[in-house]
């Protein structure tokens, strides 16, 4: 049901657990694409809800899952966009919400990643 957020939500979830375990058994390939699914639920649930902030933490984290793939499979073009557009994310969030200490640690864990790359 595209119109019930919950669900969406969960199958995003899913998506993600799914690109997990293909990590773990090292399907990248696979990974990639499962992240990808969990990356455009994600991106429509925010699209549709801009001020929901556990909906842009969620897209956050699927960037970063995105980011370790493109890493993986020598895509560092990618890896950095992903980083970036994740770490805009949780910038936006820190400034709203500066009493949430789990935001900053996500924002000096994107920090060290992107400064981490290598091109």
């Amino acid at each position: 049901d595209p119109g019930n957020a919950g669900w969406q939500r969960d199958l995003s979830v899913s998506y993600n657990k799914v690109g997990d375990m293909q990590v773990a058994q090292g399907h990248l390939p696979e990974a990639l694409i499962s992240y990808q699914a969990s990356l455009a639920i994600r991106d429509r649930l925010t699209k549709s809800d801009p001020g929901n902030a556990g909906w842009q933490h969620d897209l956050s984290v699927a960037d970063s899952n995105l980011a370790y793939i493109y890493q993986k499979l020598g895509k560092m073009k990618e890896a950095r966009a992903a980083l970036t557009a994740g770490r805009a994310i949780i910038a936006g969030l820190v400034e709203l919400y500066p009493a949430w200490s789990e935001l900053k640690q996500d924002l000096a864990w994107f920090d060290q990643q992107i400064a981490g790359l290598k091109n």
